[in-house]
């Protein structure tokens, strides 16, 4: 039943069109569509399947205040690739969104630019987010 709520929500979320002002490879769009299922519109963990997870999705707009106000941009962008060897545990439910945003280009140094271009705007939106 959970992998049904799982999968109806992604494809509610890949059904979604783009707002007017949402470029489909900004940050805040690509989390919308990838992100906010689990961690919520707003970043805070409230995402429509976080209930269904084993380990809750974090509220994102806290990171910095974590860190005493740092925002570790290379640690989340690790995070969100996804294969970085200390991020690959049994309890992680998060997509690997470097195999994900690679796609299907036989150029993989195209297709390399374009998953890293992708997680980098992601990163930056999560920054935008902190709440200090």
């Amino acid at each position: 039943m959970a992998l049904l709520v799982i999968a109806s929500a992604v494809l509610a979320a890949a059904c979604v069109g783009p707002g007017a002002h949402r470029h489909r490879e900004s940050g805040e769009y690509l989390f919308t569509e990838h992100c906010a299922a689990c961690h919520g519109d707003n970043a805070r963990g409230d995402g429509i399947i976080n209930s269904y997870l084993k380990v809750p999705a974090p509220d994102l707009t806290l990171i910095a205040a974590r860190r005493d106000g740092h925002f570790p941009d290379s640690e989340i962008y690790r995070i969100v690739d996804g294969q970085s060897q200390e991020d690959l545990t049994p309890n992680r439910h998060m997509p690997i969104w470097g195999y994900e945003f690679f796609g299907n280009d036989s150029d993989d140094e195209r297709a390399h630019g374009r998953a890293a271009s992708r997680i980098n705007s992601i990163v930056a939106f999560l920054k935008s987010l902190q709440q200090h």
